[in-house]
């Protein structure tokens, strides 16, 4: 089913057979420091009796979403996909793994922009975003049509600007982008997120701070209506944090100011999920965690996190990340002893009580730091023959009768 006015759920008949089927484990041994004492990878993965995919149901949803919406505007079904749009913006719809809907949506409406885009494609580009205006000249006062317009304008704005820093004819690209970003700007005035209802189009012009002059200043008060709007929506959160770094419009300082004061706005749907929030879209950018991460509020936001939706998508995000912590306490020795320790009984919690299926695509070292956090919480009962079980609603141990 697509997403209609008529419709409160997503599943997709798309979505129908299309779960992944299982994948061997076969730890690649690359990186340092993820190696075990006494026993192999291969050996604890070959004990591990629970549900292991390569990617997770949520996402393949979201794909299925996409491709629905992409497949309706190459059939040019326009006053269906509109309706779906504002409907699911309107109505907070979210998919699995607390994904809105909305964005999918759009993005399926986009698809073919975004492979022209990725190919450096700009006349491709060009004649997309022509044809977005002329949906809109079609449907003037409909903020969906505008939206798909302005995004499509930021969306172009942005790859020049990034083929300009690369040398390509600089001056001109540059001028370009900064056109972009005017007319998206300018097609945006029209409409108020806030009296629309509307997260998409808050999430829209809060993207324009990446090409116009007062950006840095915009962005706060951008934030701010977007999150107000829709304060469950981690994206907004992410997307503020790495506005908020030094290679944009932040330092060190500012970006845990405004990831407290984000908690502190959202506390109360999402504990304190946003902090984690922000410092996970900052180690995405950057590579490594921040050294003005703050632990304790860290760990508790990051449960948080995962609790908002409960899901497996977020739990194999969690899980993976304190995977990738405790290895980095265990070899930073001595002096990290405490943040190991927290960081651990963190891990345990997850995997104890929060995991119970593996996507193999969310653990950034894969098969080998799957390996590595099952020898760290269940190492003891693994050195005496046992197997890894689902158990609960989290994973447990199991020593097979002899």
């Amino acid at each position: 089913m697509l997403i209609t006015p008529s419709l409160l759920h997503v599943k997709t008949r798309a979505s129908h057979g299309r779960q992944e089927t299982a994948v061997s484990l076969r730890p690649a041994g690359v990186a340092p420091g993820f190696d075990l004492d006494g026993i192999t990878a291969e050996q604890v993965l070959a004990r591990l009796d629970v549900p292991v995919m390569r990617q997770g149901p949520e996402e393949i949803e979201w794909q299925c979403i996409r491709d629905d919406h992409s497949a309706m505007a190459n059939a040019g079904e326009w006053e269906d996909l509109l309706d779906a749009l504002r409907f699911a913006d309107q109505d907070r719809t979210m998919a699995s793994g607390g994904q809105r809907v909305a964005p999918l949506i759009s993005e399926g409406i986009r698809s073919a922009l975004s492979a022209a885009i990725a190919r450096d494609d700009l006349q491709a580009a060009a004649a997309k975003l022509t044809r977005f205006q002329a949906i809109y000249e079609l449907h003037h006062g409909n903020y969906a049509a505008a939206h798909l317009v302005a995004q499509a304008e930021i969306d172009i704005g942005c790859v020049k600007r990034e083929m300009a820093t690369r040398g390509q004819l600089s001056r001109d690209l540059l001028a370009e982008s900064a056109a972009h970003f005017d007319s998206a700007e300018d097609l945006l005035e029209l409409y108020d997120p806030i009296e629309e209802m509307s997260p998409l189009l808050a999430s829209t012009r809060y993207l324009l701070v990446r090409g116009i002059e007062d950006g840095g200043t915009l962005c706060r008060d951008w934030f701010e209506d977007w999150s107000d709007l829709d304060p469950e929506d981690a994206t907004a959160h992410a997307a503020h944090a790495v506005h908020m770094l030094p290679d944009w419009f932040g330092s060190l300082a500012i970006f845990e100011k405004e990831a407290r004061k984000a908690a502190a706005m959202t506390e109360h749907v999402t504990g304190k999920a946003a902090y984690a929030v922000f410092h996970i879209a900052a180690r995405d950018h950057l590579g490594d965690m921040l050294p003005s991460l703050d632990l304790l509020p860290f760990l508790q936001g990051l449960a948080d996190y995962q609790t908002a939706t409960g899901c497996q998508h977020r739990a194999n995000i969690a899980a993976s990340l304190l995977t990738e912590m405790v290895h980095d306490y265990k070899l930073a020795g001595p002096a990290s002893a405490y943040q190991l320790t927290k960081t651990r009984a963190a891990l345990s919690d997850v995997l104890w009580n929060r995991l119970h299926e593996v996507h193999l695509d969310s653990w950034t070292h894969g098969a080998d730091s799957l390996a590595f956090a099952l020898w760290e919480i269940f190492g003891p009962a693994l050195e005496h023959g046992a197997r890894v079980i689902p158990k609960g609603n989290g994973l447990g141990t199991r020593v097979p009768r002899r």
